[in-house]
């Protein structure tokens, strides 16, 4: 023991090299991407088409909140780089760069170089950030701008604010809200931070602060509000309700201490928070952090992925609970246990995730990459082969996993669940209370948009021998799986009558889709194709 000891003391530098490695590992390993990737990827695709950044031509909807994301998407596009690949690629450096800043910001707060890997180490094996480094989402990205940020305000607390640390955080700043509007939580804290650090603040220091937003964000605010008539993304209809939201994102926030084990520790540095503010004022800035956006993820009623909005604030987090038990139990022997118990909890949740809680409606990560690829559910190649059976025609589709199928399909699609749709935050109908699917589209609303197609491949994709039995036995009651208002009139009548088509997929899989609006492209493909149709009467 004594022998490994001195090793780590002496090639530390070899050991936080190794340890970094093995996170770099394990986030790649876990390599996945999520279907609501996809919707940035629709956007880029359509701007890099000339289209602009629309979901449909001619459709100006802010569906996507992550706008630096979608233009890196749109360049590797441009430059011939397929969206998967390429936001593998910039993930790689990313994760790095995120891992790196995490030992720095934590060594330096805690003053131990130990701690610092400690906390590296329980960031780098986090399941959640290891999920989304390479989601093909911007999670990793608004990481790496909130520890920059971090960075930037913990140098200032040490060694004092000059006009080029302050210039330095307020270009992070407005480069983190391009990328989340969210990330306004982080910088009111910010600036709080910055703010109550000062003795008084120079003309030229609130120059350097106020000038990257108004040559950088200001002018991106102007463009959005111009061209989609809106300042919030079209997701925040969607997703905040009021104080709906509320017992959810506690729920929310409770889960995640369940599974990482971490409510007492969480509980020991709320009671030592005050202590921690007056005696390590740095850490006590990490907490202030973590708490700001934990308000904001319960008062948006947190989400349905797994703890993906904990993920940027998780290494501020840690080094608040660090440095509580290193600032507070003498015991070093005690220190290690407890220290021990975190990385336990870590790996509690690699193996126990999605085996215990599932029901809660929290999907894991396995769950979200087999929406993609999965057989049973691959929507990946549902949505080329609608594009393969309607390429260059105006059949519309409904659909609510609204990222791969449109993207692939290429198809005008309506999102029924309204992430980029305008109108179906304002008059949907209750749905679920899943977060980002609370409400979905009336069917009255799909038919006068003119969608020819809804597709809802959950409960609606078989196997060929099932596709079979399913069709000859198929009741009205299949109907309500689309999730659809049925009992409701459509155009001033109760529907007595559907008419549904058995689309073959790919490896003996047939998708049912509900034919809503007649089409004659879908008629010639049903015709030549020789779809089955499956015509559901109400008795």
């Amino acid at each position: 023991m004594q022998a490994l000891i001195k090793f780590y003391h002496r090639r530390f530098g070899l050991v936080l090299v190794v340890a970094m490695a093995a996170a770099m590992f394990y986030a790649f390993h876990r390599q996945l991407i999520v279907d609501d990737a996809y919707i940035s990827f629709r956007y880029a695709l359509n701007l890099v088409d000339g289209q602009g950044l629309v979901w449909n031509p001619g459709e100006r909807v802010e569906g996507y909140s992550n706008f630096i994301w979608v233009l890196l998407v749109a360049l590797g596009m441009k430059l011939g780089i397929a969206p998967e690949p390429f936001t593998f690629l910039i993930s790689i450096p990313i994760q790095l760069a995120s891992l790196i800043l995490t030992y720095i910001l934590a060594r330096v707060v805690s003053g131990s170089r130990s701690a610092g890997l400690v906390v590296m180490l329980l960031v780098g094996l986090n399941h959640s950030v290891a999920t989304f480094a390479t989601s093909g989402m911007e999670t990793p990205l608004q990481l790496l701008e909130f520890l920059a940020v971090a960075c930037v305000i913990t140098s200032g607390l040490r060694s004092g604010w000059t006009t080029g640390k302050t210039l330095g955080l307020s270009l992070l700043l407005n480069l983190a809200l391009l990328t989340r509007p969210d990330s306004v939580v982080l910088t009111a804290a910010a600036l709080a931070a910055w703010y109550i650090s000062r003795r008084g603040i120079k003309a030229a220091e609130l120059t350097a602060l106020l000038l990257p937003f108004t040559v950088i964000f200001l002018p991106y605010l102007i463009w959005k509000v111009v061209y989609y008539g809106s300042i919030l993304p079209n997701a925040f209809y969607v997703k905040v309700r009021g104080l709906s939201g509320l017992a959810w994102g506690l729920y929310y926030l409770y889960l995640f201490t369940i599974y990482y084990m971490l409510l007492p520790y969480v509980a020991a540095l709320i009671w030592r928070g005050g202590r921690l503010w007056r005696d390590n004022r740095q850490a006590g800035i990490m907490a202030l952090f973590t708490l700001t956006w934990a308000a904001y993820v319960v008062q948006v009623g947190g989400d349905f992925m797994e703890f993906r909005f904990l993920v940027p604030v998780l290494p501020f987090l840690m080094i608040g609970i660090v440095c509580v038990l290193k600032g507070n139990i003498a015991d070093r022997k005690l220190v290690t246990a407890l220290v021990a118990a975190l990385f336990l909890g870590t790996f509690n949740n690699m193996f126990t995730f999605g085996r215990m809680f599932y029901s809660y409606g929290i999907e894991t990560s396995e769950s979200l990459r087999d929406h993609i690829t999965a057989p049973g559910e691959n929507w990946m190649m549902i949505g080329k082969r609608l594009g393969e059976l309607f390429e260059g025609t105006d059949v519309t589709v409904a659909v609510g996993a609204a990222g791969v199928i449109p993207y692939y399909s290429g198809l005008k699609s309506v999102d029924f669940i309204g992430l980029t749709d305008k109108v179906i935050p304002r008059i949907g109908e209750p749905f679920s209370t899943m977060p980002g699917h609370r409400v979905i589209a009336p069917l009255e609303y799909l038919y006068q948009r003119g969608v020819n197609l809804i597709v809802q491949p959950i409960n609606l994709m078989f196997s060929e021998r099932d596709f079979r039995l399913w069709a000859r036995a198929a009741t009205w009651r299949e109907i309500y799986k689309f999730f659809m208002d049925v009992d409701k009139p459509l155009q001033g009548r109760i529907l007595g009558e559907v008419q549904l088509i058995g689309i073959p997929v790919d490896k003996g899989y047939t998708l049912v889709a509900w034919y809503l609006t007649p089409h004659e492209a879908i008629d010639r493909v049903i015709r030549e194709q020789g779809l089955r149709r499956i015509r559901l009467t109400r008795r």
